[in-house]
């Protein structure tokens, strides 16, 4: 029965035991006195009990059924108040749930950590759900819809139904071991590495990502040799570490203390960058991710 009782009901009923006084009621809920007297007695037909008991023209008392469903009224109230907030912080993207990809130099660089941070301190009802990822995984994920947007290399085109823009650029760096003979160099002219052997993440020029090694290697004019093509650039700084050959990788890669690993600059004007994009599908309109990508766009250094 109490499901079948319009919400007013329980507003008005409120009134009347906050006022204990019709007119006064009835003046706060902008209805006339005979409406709410009306109403009230609507709400005890629909009961089938009797809730205030009148004394006079001024004078209220609530019997004991009264008092209890006024209780009642009162949490019902307040629910229907919290479901409203629930429903309009959900349609301004405030609550909800958001998938992210990101690369390893994108956590290093701390870019992630103060956009996401911020983000999330701001609107702390939507969940954030991390995955690390190498651009390629990021990709095929976002295409999958398993993943809604991700901090990634920048792609010279984006596959259909993705869409990005450049948030930073970080200089890249050689990954040498600490004994190789150009460690001793301050900086490293690209054009002295034609003879070097490199590790490499595998080739992604097939979805349109500049490789950081093919970079440098256009600098020095030269192609280069792969000794190990790996999955990630963990991975990469370790088969440096071991002496397999050396790396091209973005410079907050060089914060990772990985042992018998020296990072060198490169002596070129301008120097190599690798830049960052936030990525995202173009058919998600969630009002979760709508708000991150609105928010990202306004605090990213480079947008």
């Amino acid at each position: 029965m109490m499901a079948d009782i319009e919400t007013r009901l329980f507003r008005y009923f409120v009134a009347l035991a906050d006022e204990q006084h019709f007119s006064r009621a009835a003046m706060r809920l902008r209805i006339s006195p005979p409406t709410l007297t009306h109403q009230i007695q609507k709400l005890e037909n629909q009961l089938s009990a009797k809730l205030v008991e009148r004394n006079g023209n001024t004078h209220i008392e609530f019997t004991e059924a009264g008092l209890r469903f006024l209780e009642r009224a009162r949490d019902v109230l307040r629910q229907v108040e919290e479901a409203e907030v629930v429903v309009q912080q959900a349609a301004r993207g405030e609550t909800g749930r958001i998938e992210i990809s990101f690369m390893p130099s994108v956590a290093c660089s701390g870019l992630m950590q103060k956009l996401l941070g911020d983000f999330q301190r701001e609107n702390p009802a939507v969940e954030i759900i991390l995955h690390k990822m190498v651009p390629f995984e990021q990709i095929s994920a976002m295409l999958r819809k398993t993943i809604d947007c991700g901090f990634i290399r920048a792609p010279y085109r984006y596959p259909a139904g993705l869409d990005g823009f450049v948030i930073d650029r970080q200089p890249m760096v050689l990954a040498l071991p600490k004994n190789h003979h150009l460690a001793r160099r301050r900086k490293i002219d690209p054009r002295i590495l034609r003879d070097e052997t490199f590790v490499n993440p595998p080739n992604e020029l097939d979805i349109g990502f500049w490789g950081h090694t093919e970079t440098v290697a256009k600098l020095g004019n030269f192609t280069p040799k792969v000794a190990k093509r790996v999955h990630d650039m963990i991975t990469a700084l370790t088969y440096v570490s071991v002496g397999y050959g050396i790396g091209v990788v973005s410079k907050s890669m060089s914060k990772i203390n990985i042992p018998n690993v020296v990072y060198r600059e490169f002596a070129a004007n301008p120097p190599p960058t690798s830049t960052v994009a936030f990525v995202y599908r173009r058919d998600d309109f969630s009002p979760a991710s709508n708000l991150l990508r609105r928010y990202i766009r306004r605090n990213a250094p480079l947008h």
